[in-house]
Order: C-alpha cells, then structure tokens, then sequence
C-alpha cells in the first residue's frame, strides 16, 4: 500500500525489505498502530518473539521526530528497525547519522543499516568507531539473505596513529586560525600550554564509541592539562567531573544517541587514561583516588616537537 506523497524509492523498498526480512516473520506494509498513532513502514509479526516495526527513511527527518517514534515503539514493547535509503547511503559517516539512527547489534557492536533499492540488498555498517584523532569509521558489510546477520564478522583493523603528522596538522590549523581549536587552545594557553606540543603519555592509539566530537586524543589532551594544572590530588567524583566538562570542550556527546548511550565510553576513556598517567609515573593510586607525582613535559610547540623527533 502506498500513501500520498511516498517516492517511488519508498514504495519499492517497503516491498523489498518485507521479502528480505521474511524468514523473521510475516510482514505487513503500513501496519497501523493507533495506540501510540504511528504507522510502521513494515511490521514483522514473530509469533512468540518481540514485534519489528521496520521504519525505511528516505527524506530527512529531524532529531526529536526519530526520537519520538522510536519512543513510541519502546513503549508497546516493539522493536524499532530504522533502515536508511539512498540519500543516507550517499553522506559520509557523521554524527548526525550516528545520533539518531544507530543501535547496538549482539556481535555487531554499534551499527548503521541502509538498503539499495536498485541492487536489493541490505548494507551494514557495523562496529562504529571514532579514532583517536577524531575520524568516524566503520566495517562495512553487505548482505543478501537476513540470515548473514546471524554470523557476526570483526571490525576491520585500523591505521596507526601518525603523530607526528597529527601534531603537524595541529600546528597548521593554528597558524590558518581554525576556528574549531580557539576554543582548545585558548584553555590550554591560559594554562601556560600550546596545543601541538603536548606530551606523548597523553596521546592515544585507542578507538572508542563515536562519541568524542573533535577526537578522544584532543580529550585527553584537555582532561590531562587540568588534571596536572588544577591541584595535587584528586578524588573520583572530581575526575569524573573533569572527564565531562572535556567532553564538553571538545564538542563530545556524554548522551550518547537516540539508542545508546555514551557514559560507559567516556568511564572507559578516563579509565584508560589514568592507567596510562600511574604506568608512566605521573600518578599515583591513593585511597580517596590520585595524587600528582611529577608534571609531563610540554614541547613549546608543535615544532620543537617535530625537529626533535627528526634529530632523534
């Protein structure tokens, strides 16, 4: 059934998502569901499992109309499916895509689904990450039978860390006046430090849940500045009140999306983070949390770094 207004892309794919996901359950186009006042695109009846309501998006939509589905289905214990067309499959990985439409899939990590109409098949981005220098990434997957999705794959490796051509860029982006580091770098200036020169315990070769705006490494740079700047010691509570506000800085997300959250990520990173300052030496376990034992070295810039680096 087809409603005024639905592009042809729509109408198709409704059809062909109800015969991919066939093997689920019996599917039924435009599934009226008065009590919440919302109509699925596609709805999987699964006998003794939980409902599908398959939601095919095609034109934009705004946060709080996902937001409030979604809501919908959770609420009569329907599972929502949100499955992307192709004007989403043209974009590159973002955090708008990732904010509303991404869910934590058992083997698959935090996941992206959209579906090729003119080649009917389903594409999976899976095991969404953010590297440590801030670039969004994924495994991509795609599936011709539902079936496929019961056999989980591994994220794919990622690239090492170049630091010295990411101090380099740092440097550059100073010097053209990027207006998306002002807000870092004048923190980080009021505290006698440069940017680019940063200590090498406070980088990272880690990728997290995409949930760090401008990058975890940028993070750890902000949180590790304060955390040598402030005081000499610091209790649990305090940190973690760190680790926000540098989520905040950096432009991070602590929420997380619509279907995941982002406060186990960020406990991770701070977690991570304090290993790595107590295994250099920098800190130390106490009983009411950390004591500052010794401050990292800060390069004066960017530059000093590198021609060091060279000289070595």
């Amino acid at each position: 059934m087809a409603t005024e207004g639905e592009s042809a892309q729509h109408v198709s794919g409704k059809r062909q998502l109800a015969a991919f996901f066939a093997p689920w359950g019996v599917g039924t186009l435009e599934k009226v569901l008065p009590e919440i006042d919302q109509r699925a695109d596609c709805w999987l009846d699964r006998g003794d499992h939980q409902p599908v309501a398959i939601e095919f998006q095609c034109s934009p939509i705004s946060r709080d109309q996902v937001a409030h589905r979604t809501a919908g289905y959770q609420d009569i214990g329907v599972f929502p499916c949100w499955i992307l067309g192709e004007r989403y499959l043209k974009q590159q990985l973002n955090w708008e895509l990732i904010d509303r439409f991404a869910w934590e899939m058992p083997g698959w990590g935090l996941c992206l689904l959209f579906w090729d109409v003119s080649r009917q098949r389903l594409r999976l981005d899976h095991h969404l990450r953010q590297m440590a220098t801030g670039k969004m990434t994924a495994t991509t997957r795609w599936l011709t039978t539902i079936d496929e999705l019961r056999r989980p794959q591994p994220a794919s490796r990622l690239p090492p860390v170049d630091f010295p051509a990411y101090r380099q860029r740092l440097t550059t982006d100073l010097l053209r006046g990027n207006s998306s580091l002002r807000d870092l770098q004048e923190t980080l200036y009021l505290l006698g430090k440069n940017l680019p020169g940063f200590p090498p315990i406070l980088g990272t070769t880690r990728a997290y849940l995409p949930i760090f705006g401008r990058g975890p490494l940028l993070w750890r740079i902000v949180v590790g500045t304060w955390i040598f700047s402030r005081k000499m010691r610091w209790t649990v509570p305090e940190l973690w009140q760190l680790a926000q506000a540098g989520l905040t800085l950096v432009g991070g997300h602590c929420e997380g999306g619509i279907r995941f959250t982002g406060e186990e990520t960020l406990h991770l990173a701070l977690s991570d983070l304090m290993a790595d300052l107590v295994a250099g030496h920098y800190l130390q376990r106490t009983v009411m949390g950390w004591q500052v034992l010794a401050e990292p070295t800060w390069s004066r810039d960017g530059h000093e770094w590198l021609e060091n680096n060279e000289r070595k």
